[in-house]
């Protein structure tokens, strides 16, 4: 019997009939294991410098931060935190949402900015060092508390929904008022899943879902699959005061089964650094 085969973030790929498709599974092991990839570390700083270059004057990155802005108003924001950013050292992709990020960082003329994906490098995170963002080491799969003495944007490009149910989690009560939140479409992932599987996989989502605002990004960017799907959300002050009375009553963590895309802690708990 062949040896099952494991692709580069450490999933299993599993190749169904001819009529299904072929799907990743995670390693059942309870730790996670990854190849710690060496990179050129000047050479993909350079990538990611000329990523922000085609950025910092697109219509895409224009739009993000006017949205960003109507929301402000008059608050101030006090960090950028990003979950799963993927391997900037080398993905394509990964480098332009990395660029977004310090585009944002930029336009708003912000010091603090934290990072972590579990399959980071070391190199990697040398690399995000040299462009001063912080890498934050410890697996908390999301559930990161955001402050209460100004706005915090939450960027969570394409990462899945298990992750941005677990934030919204950590943070669940009227502070999700300070927060921004740059994330796949709370109105796609609603109205394309059957409601009860969205109830009962990802249920914080699917509560604070009618008491959001949600700003649809145009696709704009000149390559469509970077930033597709992607929305900004807010919670305002009047929408959270209008929930019913039980509605802050939050239970335990949120576990999730056969998950497909979600890295738990018990699988890599700390980053190398």
């Amino acid at each position: 019997m062949s040896k099952p085969a494991f692709d580069s973030d450490g999933f299993q790929i599993i190749l169904r009939s001819k009529k299904g498709k072929a799907k990743k599974l995670p390693q059942k092991d309870i730790t996670f294991v990854k190849e710690n990839i060496e990179i050129n570390i000047p050479k993909a700083r350079r990538r990611i410098l000329s990523c922000i270059e085609d950025l910092r004057n697109s219509t895409y990155s224009t739009d993000v931060n006017k949205s960003v802005s109507s929301i402000l108003k008059h608050k101030e924001v006090v960090e950028i935190v990003c979950f799963g950013l993927g391997h900037v050292g080398e993905c394509l992709i990964s480098q332009y949402q990395l660029a977004l990020l310090l585009c944002t960082k930029e336009a708003l003329k912000l010091k603090k900015v934290s990072v972590h994906d579990p399959i980071f490098s070391t190199s990697e995170c040398a690399l995000l060092k040299s462009l001063d963002i912080n890498v934050i080491e410890e697996n908390n799969e999301g559930s990161y508390i955001i402050s209460k003495e100004g706005v915090t944007i939450v960027y969570l490009p394409h990462c899945p929904k298990q992750l941005t149910n677990n934030f919204i989690w950590s943070n669940w009560g009227s502070n999700l008022q300070n927060c921004i939140l740059i994330c796949n479409s709370f109105t796609s992932l609603i109205e394309n899943q059957p409601s009860r599987l969205i109830k009962d996989i990802v249920p914080y989502i699917y509560k604070i879902s009618s008491y959001t605002t949600e700003i649809n990004l145009e696709n704009s960017f000149v390559h469509k699959d970077i930033f597709n799907d992607t929305s900004i959300h807010y919670f305002t002050k009047e929408k959270l005061d209008s929930v019913p009375s039980d509605f802050w009553v939050k239970q335990d963590k949120p576990t999730y089964e056969n998950t497909e895309e979600f890295i738990t802690s018990l699988m890599v708990e700390k980053l190398t650094i």
